[in-house]
């Protein structure tokens, strides 16, 4: 089940919540009604002025949220040009040597952020390696969120002596899919039932991290294999944009896996084991996978947002019908960024460091990592 014991063919396993999970797969007159292609929304009425245009977006994607809780963004407000250049830094960045990209290892960065070396990921032992980025106020360029907290040390790490063009092109693209991003949060309120700003009150320093990932050429001539074991997103919304390399993989009600294939400048957007949380079930964090041949380079560029640290996610008693008790336990935000960033890094010098001060992963806060004084003694 992910772990390397024995599978029943009938049934499909994957990871979701931190846990092993698995479902049957289900044919005949056994089957469910569901999904068999992810929805295509068309996004170009987001910023429209017409609260009825922006109603009428919210219904198409509600009815995705519920039945699919994945779906295609076409038009949506993000310049195909920086979108271009993003993905030309990113193939720039890994083609260049190991030991030019050891200099920004994440092992140097609190909160695990920098270049991942390459690994192998799944059952059949594919090869990957990432650069992430995420939530750092010493950054200037995040400066119209918040300003870092006296004391605080920078998170992110750039190539800055290598690559420079590499951080102006990131944070051009993170600078229009985050606001992006904020907007869909307040199509998902409509969606809801609720005012179109009621969500707001949870992003005031909303988690945002880009992880692009990389997966080299395995080998020419092989077969489709599994290249990331299933799993369904922690957060709120995932933004993904993809090269022309397919894999991502959704899986439907009946156990059977649904491809979602790049469509040029076209996000895939799914939401997470927050909004299921937040709706009591009826938005489920759908499990998808990474499945086919690695014949070219395959580069993904997946935006992921979460509210603030300070928050905790429980589900909304606003949506509640009458005798409706709540599903999932509360769950602190910020502690689970951290248990997820670090928890399973266990060499990291800041997993280390909070295992000693605090042995208990509950007591971990995100505060930390950007102001370890915080830590006990």
């Amino acid at each position: 089940m992910g772990d390397g014991s024995e599978r029943d063919p009938n049934r499909v396993y994957y990871n979701s919540g931190g846990f092993h999970r698995s479902r049957p797969i289900l044919t005949g007159a056994d089957a469910k009604e569901t999904f068999e292609k992810i929805p295509v929304i068309d996004f170009s009425e987001l910023l429209s002025r017409s609260l009825e245009a922006r109603q009428s977006l919210a219904a198409e994607v509600g009815h995705a949220a519920r039945n699919v809780g994945f779906f295609y963004a076409k038009n949506a407000p993000v310049s195909h040009a920086i979108i271009d250049r993003a993905f030309d830094v990113i193939e720039k960045f890994f083609g260049q040597p190991d030991e030019i990209k050891q200099l920004i290892d994440c092992n140097k960065s609190n909160e695990a952020k920098g270049w991942q070396p390459r690994q192998t990921v799944g059952p059949n032992g594919v090869l990957r390696e990432s650069y992430s980025m995420g939530n750092d106020y010493s950054d200037p360029e995040q400066h119209h969120i918040s300003t870092a907290p006296d004391g605080s040390i920078p998170l992110n790490q750039w190539p800055d002596d290598t690559l420079p063009e590499f951080r102006k092109a990131i944070y051009d693209y993170y600078l229009e899919v985050y606001p992006f991003a904020k907007k869909l949060i307040q199509i998902f309120a409509l969606a809801l039932g609720l005012p179109e700003t009621a969500l707001d009150q949870y992003f005031r320093t909303p988690l945002a991290d880009i992880t692009t990932q990389y997966y080299p050429v395995q080998a020419t001539d092989s077969e489709p294999m599994e290249l990331l074991f299933p799993h369904a997103d922690f957060g709120v919304v995932t933004l993904l944009l993809q090269n022309d390399v397919p894999g991502l993989q959704v899986l439907n009600a009946n156990g059977i896996w649904i491809p979602a294939p790049p469509v040029l400048y076209t996000f895939v957007v799914n939401t997470g084991n927050y909004v299921e949380a937040w709706t009591n079930g009826r938005w489920p964090a759908t499990v998808h996978r990474v499945f086919g041949k690695i014949d070219k380079p395959r580069f993904s560029l997946p935006f992921f947002m979460s509210p603030s640290t300070d928050v905790n996610v429980k589900p909304l008693c606003e949506l509640f019908e009458d005798g409706e008790e709540p599903k999932y336990e509360e769950r602190n935000v910020g502690q689970r960024q951290v248990k997820g960033q670090l928890g399973y890094r266990h060499t990291h010098p800041m997993t280390q460091r909070l295992r000693k001060a605090l042995p208990q992963e509950e007591d971990w806060r995100w505060e930390m990592l950007s102001q370890p004084h915080l830590l006990p003694v």
